[in-house]
């Protein structure tokens, strides 16, 4: 009987060395909102193709996490506004494709996305 126990010890003990290499290896996925963590969720417009000097449109993001300020900024054109919605418009000189840039941040952490709007000339019809 002891030479039974002698041959399993070894084999338990490996075991319970693995079982234990195992669960110290997973790690949970901490949820962002617990962490203060942020997401962007969502970054939209109203409308992604403007004529210059004529239309605007208004841009939002959808954002999660805690104490959340926003910082917006453009390639070309002017923005107004702040928070989480702001209103672009462009002038002649910004014809083509434009990006805006949104950064959603705190004291933890920071996130950023693009959206892009197409300007028109406002000579064209």
């Amino acid at each position: 009987m002891k030479k039974i126990y002698s041959q399993l010890l070894p084999i338990f003990t490996l075991t319970i060395f693995a079982l234990l290499v195992i669960c110290s290896c997973n790690k949970e996925v901490d949820n962002p909102s617990d962490t203060g963590a942020i997401r962007i969720i969502s970054l939209k417009a109203s409308d992604t193709a403007l004529k210059a000097w004529m239309d605007t449109a208004d841009v939002i993001v959808v954002a999660s996490g805690e104490k959340l300020n926003y910082e917006w900024s453009c390639n070309h054109g002017t923005l107004h506004g702040s928070g989480d919605t702001v209103s672009y418009m462009a002038g002649q000189c910004c014809v083509g494709l434009n990006t805006i840039t949104c950064r959603v941040f705190n004291d933890s952490s920071s996130v950023s996305r693009d959206i892009s709007i197409r300007i028109t000339s406002y000579f064209e019809k």
